[in-house]
């Protein structure tokens, strides 16, 4: 499966930040959405990505410090490691395990498509595994009528 067939199953509302607001500011926005990542944009391109991950990190880092007065850009991650829609999935998902991630744009010409998620690529598995499963589980229960007839 291609990435894009999973995007084309999903929200495709890409949530950002701009790297100048506070991290309260981030916070803020994650919570008011339900999501836990924001592209942070810098004059219409990405420039790296802020998550839940980076707000523990923000602690840790600036402990004497409120989010308040905690810059996005300060906190982010810049090292963005993205998925191109024909991108094989299987391939995306090891790449985020192997990077440790749990968000990856999804880029197409030089713009975000997209934001997938670990979450949606084991959605995305766990249903093909419970469909095979249904297969799997009818054609016994056919095999074993075929037995008794």
């Amino acid at each position: 499966m291609k990435v894009q067939e999973l995007m084309e199953c999903k929200e495709h509302e890409i949530h950002s930040i701009e790297p100048e607001k506070t991290v309260a500011e981030a916070i803020d926005e994650m919570a008011a959405f339900h999501i836990s990542a924001l592209i942070v944009m810098e004059g219409g391109r990405p420039v790296g990505i802020f998550t839940e991950r980076d707000v523990v990190k923000t602690h840790l880092k600036f402990r004497d410090k409120p989010f308040t007065a905690v810059r996005v850009r300060d906190s982010m991650t810049e090292k963005l490691i993205v998925a191109r829609p024909d991108d094989d999935l299987h391939g995306v998902m090891s790449a985020m395990i192997q990077a440790d991630i749990r968000h990856m744009p999804v880029m197409l010409e030089g713009r975000i498509v997209g934001v997938l998620s670990m979450r949606d690529i084991i959605r995305h598995y766990v249903g093909s595994l419970k469909a095979e499963l249904n297969y799997l589980q009818d054609y016994i229960g056919r095999l074993e009528e075929a037995q008794h007839d």
